[in-house]
């Protein structure tokens, strides 16, 4: 502990910057939280992720389940999806076999409305067109063109077809909810009182779940110097994910939809992740924090015996230095 001991302004400093950003993420992470548990507009990573820029923006695009809307603008995989999702929630709330009929017609009046919908010109046109230019924009992102307004009509091109997308999917997405209503429409007071049938869980709520609880976790046990180091490696790991998945590499980039200011390679993120380091490589939990209750007699041990060797190599009387082997 003495080695790394900057003296008590500079422990003081690194203490209040620890409990600083863990007081940032804790309360990033409960918002988020609480967000789900009201039901309204939960938050999710989704748009984040569809927004990501510069070299990985195709991987992180791809922890969105259809990220282009490809599968529900297919009319076999959308049918397949309906019954998938009649069977579950048939299963979960235990439907009878008149319950079961009325659902199998609510899905077969809105798979007729989907079906018109998709056979008319205009609108096959459209979904032909989009899947084209899906294709296109996703071979020309491949190979990131190299100069910046290139890049630049690229980015718009995108953004156009993610409008695209939201009209023709939310048109699909009204006859799934649609569908939906009328299915759960069917249960009984007492089956509705059974657990909600649980939905296949996706690379989105992974993320979701470990971003959210990642956040709450690093964050209390960075105010609370509590395994400060694992805590702040955490941090610094989520703070590079969110770095790369839109980082500022071109002056004159798009910035994120949350982003503050104007940044060139070096953003907040970047600030805040060596911050991380910084108080991963110095025992900061130790000075205050529960680190000290939990570890601090393994740098009590290490002083007293430091203290222990420096007294054997203390000079004799005859001025010679004797080792505690020939003192023994």
């Amino acid at each position: 502990m003495k080695r790394y001991y900057p003296g008590f302004f500079g422990a003081l400093f690194l203490i209040l910057l620890r409990i600083a950003i863990g007081w940032h993420f804790l309360y990033e992470g409960l918002d988020k939280y609480q967000s789900t548990q009201r039901g309204e507009r939960p938050w999710s990573a989704e748009p984040y992720l569809r927004a990501s820029t510069g070299p990985f923006a195709a991987n992180f695009r791809e922890l969105v389940p259809d990220v282009d809307g490809l599968d529900q603008l297919d009319l076999d995989k959308l049918k397949n999806a309906w019954q998938g999702e009649l069977d579950r929630v048939g299963q979960a709330y235990g439907f009878d076999s008149e319950q079961k009929a009325k659902a199998e017609e609510a899905l077969k009046a809105q798979t007729e409305k989907a079906e018109a919908w998709f056979n008319e010109p205009e609108n096959s046109d459209k979904v032909k067109k989009y899947r084209d230019d899906v294709t296109a924009i996703n071979a020309r992102e491949a190979v990131l063109p190299p100069l910046s307004y290139e890049r630049e009509r690229l980015a718009d091109r995108r953004k156009a077809l993610e409008a695209t997308r939201r009209e023709l999917v939310g048109t699909v997405d009204g006859f799934g909810k649609a569908f939906k209503e009328a299915m759960t429409k069917q249960a009984k007071p007492e089956q509705l009182q059974r657990a909600t049938p649980a939905k296949p869980m996706t690379q989105l709520d992974m993320v979701n779940m470990t971003t959210m609880y990642g956040l709450i976790v690093c964050g209390a046990c960075l105010i609370l110097g509590l395994f400060t180091p694992l805590a702040a490696l955490g941090g610094a790991t989520l703070l590079a994910m969110f770095y790369f998945s839109m980082p500022p590499l071109q002056v004159g980039q798009p910035q994120g939809p949350n982003s503050e200011g104007h940044y060139w390679i070096v953003n907040k993120n970047v600030v805040e992740f060596f911050a991380c380091l910084l108080i991963a490589a110095t025992p900061s939990g130790l000075w205050v924090g529960l680190d000290s209750l939990l570890f601090g007699w393994i740098g009590r041990g290490r002083a007293a015996e430091s203290e222990d060797e420096d007294d054997d190599d203390e000079p004799s009387p005859r001025g010679r230095t004797r080792s505690r082997s020939q003192r023994r």
